[in-house]
């Protein structure tokens, strides 16, 4: 373990620092081309804080120590390794290494230049913006990826490689018939997609299209025929960042990428294609056959962490972790952004309250760091104003489209009157949507014994691995009946006859609509039944997740009415998203963060939660920035559903057993990090309260449901227990 002697950041910063003023001169007309460089340096090891913080010059006992460190590097040592460096001529003759000289500055001379840049700081707050913002991050981006790769990889960096613009529709003509008329539905408006120009000059792109009508496959062939304009246009060739807000569909998108990327090369190795979220395994392998070959744990954490490849599916988490990062991992890609293509898909998940400001730095992304983005969903929230719509005539496709119909119930209904009235007609299957995991489960209770035919349950406290398995087999069609949370309403390729959706805001319920006769294969229409569903105490269930202005926006434009066919009812969104910006969105949160980034305030020493109301946005830091709040209340916990889940938890212990007996972090952090994407696969973050008795593993610092408890707090069924 590393001694504070042996820590060589601050030194490192300090060194920089003196040494550049000596080149540049003390009165630098742009003070950030000394700071910026300064801070990235010092904090290369560590998570990034408030710049204004690191304009101190170091104290007594930080000498001190800082005195020990320089006499310690023999000078005739240290003067050879920095002319050893490939740099020009002028500038090595200004890095030579005194050790009086640099430590009669560090105790003389540090200080006047401290103190002028906090005056500075202080003045030109105000005219900071975006710009300085990313030119801090990417500088300090650079450093992290160039330090850590030349560390852990010896410096080889994956080559590039060439996607033909093509292959989507090689892919479509090789494997996909055209059956049905929705079919036929795809297929035009895949073409007119592809029959649009596309600009290097042009960065902003949406996509709007109904669910259900291809814009996994559309969305890709579209971004590759941009990339390839742009390479033609720009000699250079943009990486593919194609992010989605549910890990529910992300393996299920990946999964078709990989199928179109096999139908034109051998194999989507991971210079091509790779997943990136918190569950996903970190292997990064190349070539395929006898030429194939898996990278050791470290060089494969570095490549796919650093997003290393052609074409990057990964989590809204990540991404806007990562466009506004302050943590290192996060930081370190940050360079990769410059001129990629970013495709959003679902971008309606997108909490509106964060809608601002995302409207900013999009706009900024895409003129100042040569950003495309291309936007995609049925459900457009008009992020970005000046963005080139790729698909001619949207309107004509939802005209197009009867696949459902929407019957709106204004009445409020407690759970139990509504299962003992419901029913499902002899061959169909139903999907109902609540809003609270809880609500969910008593759903659930009083539909099972009351429905024919094979359920299913879903929410974000059955365990992922067990999540995904359920999904799978809904798309397949093995169950009659569905009872979920919301977590099924974007994306996901399930498809039921009859949907009944506790009352959510418009957005939602669209999307969820999506998901009723889903490929318009169906003999008749589906049905989609909004409803009100409202606990014992008759407060709606609604309330207890939705922002007030949202809900009230829909009822607005649903009020008119009851019942609408599948155009009418999308055709509201116009209307719903135009109220929504008009009045719906507390700017308070948006400005407050848009100070943080101005600043440069990064981090607090004290822990901050995260921003969930314009109340706590006063003074606000960028890590409080969180796209899914963390709730105090929620802890994670471990469920030994399986034999896999305990044999992961001895595994995990053992890790940790041998590196407390061998004093190895390092072979600890890699032995845990070689099954976290399985282990994580048993963890659900749930409601806890004090007295419920749940084990704490004192290893894993963690709750745990041992095999032997599950019936206590975690049905095979509904998961975690959260109701009565």
């Amino acid at each position: 373990m590393k001694d504070r002697y042996s820590q060589h950041a601050y030194l490192s910063a300090l060194f920089f620092l003196h040494k550049a003023l000596h080149i540049f001169g003390d009165a630098c007309e742009r003070v950030e081309v000394v700071l910026f460089p300064y801070v990235a340096i010092k904090r290369h090891h560590t998570d990034l804080c408030d710049i204004y913080a690191e304009l101190s010059a170091p104290q007594e006992e930080e000498l001190a120590l800082l005195e020990v460190q320089v006499r310690s590097i023999p000078p005739s040592a240290a003067n050879a390794f920095l002319q050893a460096l490939d740099l020009p001529a002028s500038t090595k003759n200004n890095l030579s290494f005194d050790p009086d000289a640099f430590l009669d500055w560090l105790r003389n001379g540090a200080q006047n230049v401290f103190s002028r840049w906090r005056c500075w700081w202080r003045k030109t707050s105000d005219a900071r913006v975006f710009s300085d913002f990313y030119k801090f991050l990417t500088v300090y981006s650079l450093l992290l990826d160039a330090d850590k790769m030349e560390a852990g990889t010896k410096g080889m960096v994956p080559e590039r490689r060439h996607l033909p613009p093509e292959i989507v529709t090689l892919y479509k003509t090789q494997k996909i018939r055209a059956q049905n008329p929705l079919d036929q539905l795809r297929d035009q408006a895949y073409s007119e997609v592809l029959a649009q120009q596309y600009s290097a000059d042009q960065h902003f792109y949406t996509i709007t299209l109904p669910t259900g009508l291809g814009k996994t496959l559309t969305g890709l062939a579209a971004a590759l025929k941009l990339r390839d304009t742009i390479r033609r246009a720009k000699n250079y060739t943009p990486r593919l960042i194609y992010a989605l807000p549910f890990l529910s569909i992300i393996d299920q998108n990946a999964s078709v990428l990989e199928d179109v990327l096999r139908t034109t090369l051998k194999d989507a190795e991971s210079a091509v294609l790779l997943k990136h979220h918190h569950l996903a395994e970190l292997r990064y392998r190349r070539g395929h056959g006898e030429a194939y070959q898996e990278f050791d744990f470290a060089t494969s954490r570095l490549l796919v962490e650093g997003w290393y490849s052609e074409i990057v599916i990964t989590t809204f988490v990540q991404l806007f972790n990562t466009l506004l990062a302050w943590r290192n991992g996060a930081a370190r890609r940050v360079h990769q952004l410059q001129g990629a293509i970013l495709l959003l898909d679902e971008v309606q998940a997108i909490p509106s309250v964060f809608w601002p400001i995302f409207r900013e730095l999009f706009t900024f992304l895409g003129e100042e760091m040569g950003v495309y983005i291309i936007l995609m969903t049925a459900t457009q929230p008009y992020l970005l104003p000046c963005a080139r719509e790729l698909v001619p005539d949207p309107q004509r496709y939802y005209a197009s489209l009867d696949r459902y119909s929407v019957l709106c119930d204004q009445d409020p209904l407690l759970l139990e009157a509504f299962a003992e009235e419901v029913t499902i007609p002899r061959g169909r299957t139903c999907l109902f949507v609540a809003n609270t995991i809880g609500s969910a489960q008593q759903l659930y209770d009083l539909l099972k014994p009351r429905l024919e035919g094979p359920g299913t349950f879903l929410s974000s406290g059955v365990v992922p691995k067990e999540r995904l398995q359920r999904i799978e087999r809904m798309r397949q069609g093995h169950y009659r009946f569905a009872v979920s949370t919301q977590l099924i309403e974007a994306g996901v390729d399930v498809n039921f006859n009859l949907i009944y959706r506790d009352f959510a805001p418009l957005d939602a319920l669209v999307q969820t609509a999506g998901r009723c006769n889903r490929h318009g294969t169906a003999d008749c229409p589906g049905l989609v039944r909004v409803m009100r569903w409202i606990d014992p105490q008759r407060r709606d269930f609604a309330h207890r997740i939705y922002d007030y202005v949202l809900l009230e926006c829909t009822r607005k434009c649903l009020s008119e009415r009851s019942s609408f066919s599948e155009p009418e009812f999308v055709g509201l969104m116009n209307t719903y998203f135009q109220q929504v910006w008009e009045r719906g969105i507390p700017d308070a949160i948006s400005k407050n963060l848009y100070k943080a980034i101005q600043e440069l305030r990064f981090h607090a020493p004290q822990s901050l939660s995260c921003i969930t109301q314009p109340t706590e946005a006063e003074g606000a830091r960028i890590s409080q920035f969180c796209l899914i709040p963390a709730e105090p209340y929620r802890k994670d916990v471990f469920v030994e559903v399986d034999e896999e889940a305990r044999a992961l938890r001895q595994r995990a212990k053992e890790c940790l057993e041998k590196a407390r007996k061998g004093r190895s972090l390092r072979w600890a952090q890699e032995c845990l990090a070689s099954i976290k994407a399985r282990f994580l696969q048993h963890v659900i973050s749930v409601p806890l309260k004090e007295d419920m008795g749940l084990e704490w593993d004192e290893d894993l610092a963690m709750y745990v449901i041992p095999h032997t408890r599950t019936l206590e707090f975690y049905h095979p069924e509904k998961g975690f227990i959260v109701y009565p």
